[in-house]
């Protein structure tokens, strides 16, 4: 009877190792599989510096054990079209959202081109185009110099720079920022005043700055001419390809025909100030 009573019992811990066995090789299983599925992830396919703005040529879909896919991996090539390396990538190397940065992140510096500097020039409506030059625009700089002695006047108007690159206008660098994206009106419905763009004159108020790239060479002249002089910005059609032109300075005599010297009565100077009660 006790032999029954002990084989029985036996078969019951027996029964009960089994399962417990069958249940943690089943985890286990189930575990293995979880990390060893394959998930796709972007890869580099080629090593990138930093500061280079990537696109889909750069990176390879592959599929990767779920184990070894880092965080904040990102999967689709959509993801990193038009986006900046912010530290070196690899060839082979996983491509993760904590080193890219978007181009408003990056700032102005990223749109400097090698070997020049980016300068910020005084602008209002009446110096320039109304308000209608854009990030990515080329202008011609003039500048106004009286040389006159005395009473008599002798203001002279000369091409400083021809072709510049406009980096901003203001604080605009001629990208779309996610607050600037507006919904569209439903159905019927009139659009919002509120949503309509800022006019020139909105854009370039008083005492606004105009942003351009210019060698370290151009940019002392440029500094110059604006603390002698005053500053006029000509735009440039879109892709034009003539390049400098060879101009003579205007004077007084060329334009007005006299031979005379004349006191040149410069524009009233004015503040804008809002705000306040």
């Amino acid at each position: 009877m006790k032999n029954v009573r002990g084989l029985v019992l036996s078969l019951l811990v027996a029964l009960v190792a089994t399962f417990a066995q069958c249940r943690y090789v089943a985890s286990r299983e189930q575990a293995l599989l979880y990390d060893s599925e394959p998930l796709t992830t972007l890869v580099a396919n080629r090593d990138i510096a930093a500061h280079v703005r990537l696109d889909e040529t750069m990176v390879d879909e592959v599929e990767v054990p779920r184990k070894w896919q880092q965080p904040h991996a990102l999967v689709q090539k959509d993801e990193v079209i038009g986006q900046i390396a912010s530290v070196p990538i690899f060839a082979g190397e996983q491509v993760v959202q904590t080193k890219l940065v978007t181009a408003d992140d990056a700032g102005l510096a990223f749109y400097v081109p090698k070997g020049q500097r980016a300068l910020a020039l005084a602008v209002d409506v009446f110096n320039a185009v109304g308000g209608h030059i854009k990030a990515g625009n080329h202008v011609d700089i003039l500048g106004s110099f009286d040389f006159g002695t005395g009473e008599k006047s002798d203001l002279r108007t000369m091409t400083v720079l021809q072709d510049v690159r406009v980096l901003s206008v203001v604080d605009d660098m001629g990208t779309i920022r996610e607050r600037e994206v507006r919904p569209a009106p439903a159905a019927g419905e009139p659009p919002n005043p509120d949503d309509a763009p800022p006019t020139p004159s909105e854009t370039l108020a008083s005492q606004a700055t105009l942003t351009v790239a210019v060698t370290p060479e151009q940019a002392q002249r440029l500094t110059m001419a604006q603390e002698l002089g005053h500053l006029t910005f000509v735009l440039r059609r879109l892709s034009e390809s003539e390049g400098e032109v060879e101009l003579q300075p205007a004077t007084m005599q060329s334009t007005l025909g006299i031979p005379e010297q004349v006191r040149y009565r410069s524009r009233p100077q004015y503040r804008l100030i809002e705000g306040g009660q």
